[in-house]
């Protein structure tokens, strides 16, 4: 994990080559270390960066060793799957409690001045999903964040916060308790910075890929035009991400971003929350025999289908690793329940509403 944390901390490379030469050259810890040694000894001005990132990695362990916090490295297990799969992933990310990795993430996102429509619509989401296993992810931020992680809460949901800044201080301040709370309920909350780092302005944007990173789809409830909901709306949209909208009432200044998303087809409107859960997840209208055979498949299945992308049987096998009567299997629940839509002799596509 120490090379992790060090090439974490080191600036001089984008996350996006980070995850090339892990990928490439990653398979142990020392393959690894050998292999950025050999690298950046031939620079003087790598070298010294280098050396500051690993001094860096030591107080940060430190840092994690006194406060109590875990340091999740890109090749564990319990680090995010979706996070994983995006191009320009965080080599480790700091937080406390768990990412629960069994639970399907939705991201719900919107303005710090929600309406009663906002918050009612917060309400009504976590008491629809609350029976299936969800983890609700959001910012822990003011307005629709806090009623998303307060509703799922409330409702015995899981929750997970991405942070702007690092563990020193939860920012809001008044949000400590809600993010201990999301810890003692099974969830947590992380960041990709380090631990004395401060919530500067232009980290939001930065942690708003994590949160539309490690999702499988992203909603935004309400949102001005101009709002950091609609840049996670954006990046997850980019990822090949779903994003779903709430549509509101012409004129009214927090409808107006999640109208413009539904308007510039980025995003799929929801006008109720009884059908959105099959929507955001297929697999939980099987019956419990059919789903224990196939649970596995139905979400990475569905991740391979970003938006507008055509793909057939072969494409999914060979992507999925897995036997073609299961893919043929899937296939065909997918397209009984309305998910996919055939769109030639053995061409796929998700279906739009």
């Amino acid at each position: 994990m120490n090379t992790l944390l060090s090439l974490h901390l080191f600036k001089k490379w984008p996350n996006r080559i980070k995850k090339e030469l892990v990928v490439e050259h990653g398979t142990s810890e020392k393959d690894l270390q050998a292999f950025l040694n050999r690298q950046i000894s031939l620079n003087d001005e790598l070298k010294r960066d280098w050396e500051w990132a690993q001094e860096k990695a030591h107080i940060e362990t430190a840092h994690a060793s006194r406060e109590g916090y875990s340091i999740l490295p890109f090749s564990s297990t319990d680090y995010p799957d979706g996070l994983k799969e995006v191009a320009d992933p965080p080599m480790v990310l700091f937080g406390r409690g768990e990412w629960p990795a069994r639970k399907s993430p939705l991201a719900v996102v919107g303005t710090r001045k929600p309406t009663g429509y906002g918050r009612d619509f917060c309400r009504r989401l976590a008491v629809e999903l609350s029976a299936f296993p969800i983890n609700f992810v959001s910012g822990l931020a003011l307005g629709i964040d806090a009623a998303i992680h307060r509703e799922a809460l409330d409702m015995g949901a899981t929750t997970t916060a991405f942070l702007a800044g690092g563990l020193k201080a939860i920012s809001p301040k008044r949000h400590t308790v809600l993010a201990r709370e999301l810890v003692d309920e099974g969830g947590g909350y992380w960041t990709e910075q380090p631990f004395d780092q401060a919530p500067l302005k232009q980290l939001f944007p930065v942690r708003n890929r994590l949160i539309a990173g490690a999702s499988m789809a992203t909603f935004v409830v309400e949102a001005a035009r101009r709002s950091g909901a609609l840049i996670t709306a954006q990046q997850a949209f980019d990822y090949g991400r779903e994003v779903y909208a709430l549509p509101g009432a012409l004129f009214q200044p927090m409808s107006a971003g999640p109208n413009a998303l539904i308007e510039q087809c980025c995003a799929q409107a929801v006008t109720g929350v009884t059908a959105f859960s099959t929507r955001f997840n297929p697999s939980w209208l099987k019956n419990d025999a059919y789903g224990e055979a196939t649970e596995d498949i139905t979400l990475p299945m569905m991740r391979q289908f970003a938006p507008g992308r055509k793909l057939s049987s072969l494409q999914l096998r060979m992507a999925l690793n897995c036997d073609n009567s299961i893919v043929f299997r899937e296939l065909d629940w997918m397209l009984k329940q309305g998910v996919l839509e055939k769109i030639g002799p053995d061409k796929y596509a998700r279906k739009t509403v």
